[in-house]
């Protein structure tokens, strides 16, 4: 079985190399998306457990889509100022979290519900807090 993978697709540059930088620790493999449509390519072609999706980047539509199309994997959305609303639709679209995009600990927390993802462990998490 190939080893599990995390996407992240973020509109910020620089959140996007800090958690790259802090999810390698965590996952073997960790691809950036530019956008929707990259994200979903990426998706299909890679066996993604994780996806860590900005909602300032991907629609709260394409993450329900992503949802019923990749029934396992689990998807974390982010925003820089989210809302309860924006909470509630992401949450109603299959978002298992929906946190701020610098919030590895929460980040971590929610990938521990993918299926088959036994690679962080309470160790990990300890770290990242």
């Amino acid at each position: 079985m190939p080893s599990p993978a995390i996407f992240i697709a973020q509109r910020d540059p620089g959140i996007v190399l800090g958690l790259t930088k802090d999810l390698h620790a965590h996952f073997p493999r960790v691809a950036v998306a530019q956008n929707a449509k990259e994200l979903r390519e990426l998706l299909q072609l890679h066996e993604a457990r994780v996806a860590v999706i900005d909602l300032e980047l991907v629609d709260v539509e394409e993450v329900r889509k992503l949802s019923t199309l990749f029934g396992d994997l689990v998807i974390i959305c982010t925003h820089r100022s989210p809302d309860e609303q924006m909470w509630m639709s992401a949450l109603n679209a299959g978002a298992v979290e929906f946190c701020h995009p610098q919030d590895v600990r929460s980040i971590l927390h929610a990938s521990r519900m993918a299926p088959s993802h036994s690679t962080i462990q309470q160790d990990d998490m300890a770290l990242a807090a």
